[in-house]
């Protein structure tokens, strides 16, 4: 039986300590001190069992574990969490990240080779499909329960610095990274994509020559536009296929959802409406409340432009990536339809030109 353990662990003490225990008992053990480079080492030794330390420079423990479960022939590696963190939602982060429990540190030395072998052999007691389903649906409702109560927290806030501007923008910054990194915790394998979206929607707009203060607005409501998902089961987001009418109608209310979550913080007003606004289309037949044409603010047209190009360029559970070209020309076959004319044509010349 193959018996070969890589651990992925920056502490040297630790990664020697390890390597001690596993090796006196027959187990073949490598090393890597980052994520990269654990990626990197799974890859060319298709290891038995992954030891993934969370705490680890440059992508984290998690990060590197959804990473390696994309890698084909290593999908179903066990990978094992090995963490000093116990806060609450680490259990959840690991289930979602890839997996099947974790081990904690510091490492007890006459138990830790009884733990290896049961997760080797598969008796170390695992959750349930709809255990694993009902753990990270309490999750990501305990985060959206954090981020109203630091949205109304604002909206408090924000009534007593009304002559504080310079204050106010300190504190809207600090509640967008809050919603950035919630975002990202709840769904790894989109993790970036509001980022990019973000980028997208600003490259238009320049291309475009939008004003300051038009910029401003388009930023911050391609940074939140994704918001309303939080509310979403992460077991549906993540299915391995295509979503069915029922789950494609939970969907479908997440731009609502996310305007209802800021529209406390009233100094968004031009930012919600974008955020609620992101599926319509342009010939009328979008959601939540199919408006279309000139009823629909330019920026939210860019926002639509962007997150579906981000969408088609990148891989989902459910379908492959396609290339730059090939999501544009798609974008181009359905201007005037599905999306701004104008914005098709300069996000199309805008891709041409750096292509």
């Amino acid at each position: 039986m193959n018996r070969t353990i890589l651990q992925i662990e920056d502490n040297e003490a630790n990664r020697t300590l390890v390597r001690r225990v596993l090796e006196a008992r027959g187990y073949s053990v490598f090393d890597a001190e980052d994520g990269l480079s654990g990626i990197r080492r799974a890859q060319e030794i298709r290891p038995t069992l992954i030891l993934m330390d969370i705490n680890i420079p440059g992508l984290d423990g998690y990060e590197a574990a959804t990473r390696i479960r994309s890698i084909k022939g290593l999908e179903d590696t066990p990978i094992v969490a090995v963490t000093a963190s116990t806060t609450r939602g680490d259990r959840e982060r690991s289930l979602s990240a890839g997996c099947i429990g974790y081990i904690q540190k510091p490492i007890d030395i006459k138990r830790f080779p009884l733990q290896v072998e049961e997760f080797l052999s598969g008796r170390q007691e695992s959750l349930t499909l709809e255990e694993e389903r009902s753990h990270l649906k309490d999750y990501s409702q305990r985060l959206v329960t954090r981020l109203q109560e630091k949205v109304m927290s604002l909206e408090v806030k924000t009534q007593q610095l009304e002559a504080r501007e310079k204050e106010m923008e300190d504190v809207y910054l600090s509640v967008m990274a809050s919603l950035t990194k919630a975002m990202e915790e709840k769904d790894p394998y989109t993790a970036g994509h509001s980022d990019r979206v973000t980028y997208y929607s600003v490259e238009i707009g320049k291309f475009m020559e939008l004003g300051n203060d038009r910029m401003k607005v388009l930023t911050r409501a391609a940074k939140l536009h994704d918001i309303g998902k939080l509310v979403i089961d992460l077991s549906q987001i993540n299915k391995p296929d295509k979503l069915n009418e029922d789950e494609w109608g939970l969907m479908r209310r997440h731009p609502e959802v996310g305007a209802n979550i800021l529209r406390p913080l009233a100094f968004l007003g031009e930012e919600i409406e974008i955020i609620r606004t992101h599926h319509e289309r342009w010939d009328g037949n979008g959601y939540p409340n199919r408006i279309g044409g000139p009823k629909l603010n330019l920026l939210s047209c860019i926002v639509t432009v962007a997150d579906s190009y981000d969408a088609m360029v990148s891989n989902r559970q459910y379908r492959k990536k396609v290339s730059p070209k090939e999501a544009v020309s798609e974008l181009e076959r359905c201007r005037g339809s599905q999306y701004h004319p104008i914005v098709v044509d300069a996000f199309a010349e805008l891709i041409n030109r750096r292509a």
